[in-house]
C-alpha cells in the first residue's frame, strides 16, 4: 500500500463526482496512502485527508442555496468568476470549517499543483506549514487564465496546475508508485480538442508569459497523451480508473444545486460498484 497512490482529476464543479468518490472511500476506509490532487481535485482530496466524510456538499453545494458565489455578476463585483475570497478563506476558516490540523497530522503525503508563468512548468506543492499558505496554494492551483487572478507563491506568479499537467501519471511514477487509483471526472470518450480561438485569447492576454502560452499550446496532446498511458497501465495492472458514466456530463461552472448532488451521488454509486475490485488491486503485489 505505501506505494499505491490516488490521482484527482480537476474540472471546477465536476469535481463533485471526485468528492462522492472519496466520501464512499472513507466509508469503506479504502485508504491509499498518497494523493495527487490537481486544481479542483485538491477541494475534494484535502477533505479525503483530513477525513472530513460530506464536507464538499455543505463547502460547496449548499452556498450555492442561497447565494450564487459564481458566474458573470461574481466577476464583475470581484474580478473573478469564482469568488475565490469566500472559497479558500471565509468557509474553510469560518463557515465550514477545514481541519486543518488533522489534515497535517495524516500519514497520507497530500500533493498538489501550479503552474509557473515565467516558465510554462508544472510546480508541484507538497509542504504546508500552516493552513494560509495551504490555501494560497489551494487559490493559486484553481485559478483558471481569464477567469481568475494570477496568484503569487514564493514570489513566483501562478495559475492552475492543471493547465501543465492535468492528469499528472508521469509525477505518480517519479514518486515511485506502484499502484495508480485514478478518479476522472469524464466519461471515457472524452478527448480534449484543441482550442485556436481560445489560444488566439490567450495570446492576448498573457502576452508577458509566452512560456505559458507555448506550453498550453501543446496542453491537448498532453492531456490526451496521459490518456494513452493511463489506458496501458490499466492493460498493465497499474492502474484503476474510476470514472463517470456515459451519458453523465457536468460543465465545469454548472451551479444548479440539483445537479451538482446528482454527480456527487453518481461518483459515489460508481466507487461502491468498484469497491471490491478496488481492494483487490491495492492488495495485490
Amino acid at each position: 500500500m505505501e506505494k499505491s497512490g490516488l490521482i484527482l482529476e480537476g474540472g471546477a464543479m465536476r469535481s463533485m463526482f471526485s468528492a462522492g468518490v472519496l466520501d464512499s472511500f472513507l466509508d469503506n476506509e479504502i485508504e491509499v496512502p498518497n494523493v495527487i490532487a490537481v486544481s479542483a481535485g485538491a477541494y475534494a482530496g484535502m477533505n479525503y485527508v483530513s477525513g472530513q466524510r460530506g464536507r464538499v456538499l455543505d463547502a460547496v453545494i449548499k452556498p450555492l442555496e442561497t447565494e450564487k458565489y459564481m458566474g458573470f455578476r461574481t466577476f464583475l463585483k470581484k474580478g473573478t468568476f469564482f469568488d475565490m475570497d469566500l472559497m479558500f478563506d471565509e468557509i474553510p476558516k469560518w463557515r465550514v470549517p477545514f481541519d486543518f490540523q488533522a489534515f497535517s497530522e495524516s500519514a497520507k503525503k497530500f500533493i498538489t499543483s501550479t503552474v509557473n508563468c515565467l516558465t510554462g512548468e508544472a510546480v508541484y506543492h507538497d509542504d504546508f506549514p500552516d493552513m494560509d499558505q495551504f490555501f494560497r496554494v489551494c487559490r493559486a492551483a484553481n485559478s483558471m487564465p481569464f477567469i481568475a487572478k494570477i496568484t503569487e507563491i514564493g514570489g513566483m506568479p501562478m495559475l492552475d496546475g492543471g493547465m501543465a499537467d492535468a492528469i499528472p501519471v508521469v509525477r505518480a511514477l517519479e514518486e515511485g508508485w506502484k499502484k495508480i487509483v485514478v478518479v476522472m471526472t469524464r466519461d471515457k470518450k472524452y478527448r480534449k480538442k484543441q482550442r485556436h480561438v481560445y489560444l488566439a485569447f490567450l495570446k492576448l492576454v498573457y502576452h508577458k508569459y509566452p512560456e505559458f502560452v507555448h506550453m498550453v499550446a501543446g496542453r491537448a496532446k498532453k492531456y490526451n497523451d496521459s490518456l494513452d498511458m493511463l489506458e496501458q497501465l490499466e492493460k498493465e495492472g497499474k492502474a484503476f480508473i474510476l470514472r463517470p458514466g456515459e451519458g453523465m456530463k457536468l460543465e465545469n461552472n454548472e451551479s444548479d444545486v440539483e445537479r451538482l448532488k446528482e454527480y456527487y451521488r453518481h461518483g459515489y454509486e460508481v466507487s461502491e460498484e468498484k469497491k471490491e475490485e478496488l481492494r483487490d488491486f491495492l492488495r495485490e503485489q
